[in-house]
């Protein structure tokens, strides 16, 4: 597969595949929340701030840097799979359809840990703090931040792939379900909106815990579930947010 393109058009690929997707799934519900519906919506706004343009202009360019860092991430990925030194199985039909399902939910629980904890280690440790502040820019963010990432913090993010690759036996399509429920959910969490409606079960991590975080909380490091906040002490979700 890497001998039929160059590395500048496999970079430019796999870049390109990043922002279509970030453009089609923040867009989408920005134009919902922030746009269509915006007076039906209010009431459901976890803060009254309303984002100025060149807050989500920031949110959009450090996403997309975002994903140049990631694009070139692929290179080493592709590397290291072309060469047989991960645990990808080519045909569904090797391990299961329930198998590959479960693969993914693997992959969710296992970046929930590693979210949590480089998460948590941004807070308290000086040089990942530093990168972290940029993501801390936008204390009330929208769903275009997602991905507002440092560079550095960017390398740490996308970390999680090869624990996955080389950990977990995965079927490619496995994975591409993953990264795109990941893209999901981390815009989903960033969505400055919030109602009982879009919580689904006790331990999901919603849209308003990960509000009160980037609102200056110390706590509520969780992306999907709050499993380790709760098990750390980390959980908050009564603190009142500030009106800017």
């Amino acid at each position: 597969m890497l001998d039929d393109f160059s590395k500048i058009e496999l970079w430019l690929l796999g870049t390109f595949s990043f922002i279509i997707r970030y453009f089609l799934i923040a867009g989408v519900l920005f134009y919902i929340f922030y746009m269509w519906k915006k007076k039906e919506m209010l009431k459901f706004k976890i803060q009254q701030s309303t984002p100025k343009f060149n807050q989500i202009k920031k949110e959009i360019l450090y996403s997309i840097s975002t994903f140049l860092i990631y694009g070139v991430g692929i290179f080493l990925f592709l590397f290291w799979i072309d060469n047989g030194y991960t645990k990808q199985y080519k045909s569904i039909d090797e391990f299961g359809v329930l198998y590959f399902v479960f693969s993914i939910l693997i992959m969710i629980v296992t970046h929930d840990a590693y979210f949590y904890w480089t998460h948590r280690l941004m807070h308290y440790s000086k040089l990942f703090q530093y990168a972290h502040k940029t993501h801390h820019l936008f204390n009330s963010p929208t769903p275009w931040a997602s991905f507002a990432f440092h560079p550095l913090e960017a390398i740490i993010s996308i970390g999680i792939i090869p624990i996955i690759i080389f950990v977990i036996p995965f079927h490619h399509w496995a994975l591409v379900i993953f990264v795109t429920f990941l893209m999901v959910y981390n815009t989903f969490i960033h969505l400055g909106y919030f109602t009982t409606n879009l919580k689904f079960f006790r331990f999901q991590n919603t849209s308003k815990d990960h509000d009160l975080h980037h609102n200056g909380l110390k706590g509520n490091y969780g992306l999907y579930f709050t499993v380790w906040d709760r098990l750390m002490g980390t959980y908050k979700h009564n603190i009142p947010i500030s009106k800017n």
